[in-house]
């Protein structure tokens, strides 16, 4: 599948996924060594909700050697200290899943204690589909999560923190900052122009404040992809929306009609 599928597509990235438990440990241990195998990396997701305190996730990735910078770990929530010291020391990568924990009821991500640690964390959708694949909304979410649970607007992180966190940051979490995740000469060209004519951003009063709070995905008018363009003026390049959306809502009603009432 990688050699065939995932390796002729400039544009895919294979990771492989588990979930850590120590109930699960012979495929916790195996998907490490595939991982390891094929150069990839390890996808799971760590200490989401209170549940996962008790399943031993902490303790089965030590028992892989899966604690490694290929490591990336969504969620990290139900952290101790102890957990984050560990995690940083071995460099794993977080992706911080806000409009996801809030709708599950998850908690709220130790952002500050992770900055101190300086460990690498960018954002991130789990899924996307009831949270409208948004990034602009994910954003705004990673920084009103913080400031309403400790009642503190200058709290790590601000509207700078969590744009480089959607970009650049991403990109260190995934271990690809070499080839993405800034306009840097040698890495892919990738971008979004953003009409920042559009009423919702008027007045002009500090443009990052701006593109956090103001931007919506209608504001984006052209998105660049290693240099071919998939959004151009306002419209989707190349790809039939009315039968995405057609295809999507028969894939629903079938899926419906499976599932017991």
């Amino acid at each position: 599948m990688k050699r065939e599928v995932i390796d002729p597509n400039p544009l895919a990235r294979l990771q492989i996924g588990t979930h850590p438990s120590t109930g699960n440990f012979p495929s916790v241990d195996a998907s490490e060594k595939l991982a390891r195998e094929l150069g990839v990396s390890l996808n799971v997701h760590l200490l989401e909700s209170k549940a996962d305190l008790t399943a031993g996730q902490m303790d089965a990735l030590r028992r892989a050697n899966a604690l490694h910078p290929g490591l990336v770990a969504n969620h990290v929530i139900q952290t101790t200290d102890a957990d984050l010291d560990e995690l940083a020391a071995a460099g794993v990568g977080v992706a911080h899943n806000p409009l996801s924990n809030m709708r599950l009821a998850s908690g709220v991500i130790r952002l500050p204690e992770m900055k101190k640690r300086s460990m690498k964390v960018g954002l991130g959708l789990d899924g996307g589909t009831n949270d409208t694949s948004d990034m602009f909304n994910v954003m705004r979410a990673a920084v009103g999560l913080q400031r309403a649970t400790r009642t503190d607007p200058a709290v790590y992180p601000t509207t700078a923190d969590v744009l480089r966190m959607a970009t650049l940051g991403g990109a260190e979490a995934l271990g690809m900052d070499k080839e993405i995740g800034s306009l840097t000469p040698g890495k892919r060209a990738d971008l979004q122009l953003v009409d920042a004519q559009a009423v919702n951003f008027a007045p002009k009063v500090d443009w990052v404040n701006q593109l956090v709070f103001n931007t919506q995905p209608a504001n984006v008018s052209w998105v660049f992809v290693d240099g071919r363009a998939l959004k151009r003026e306002g419209r989707v390049v190349g790809i039939d929306t009315a039968k995405v959306v057609a295809d999507a809502q028969l894939a629903a009603d079938r899926l419906k009609k499976l599932l017991p009432q």
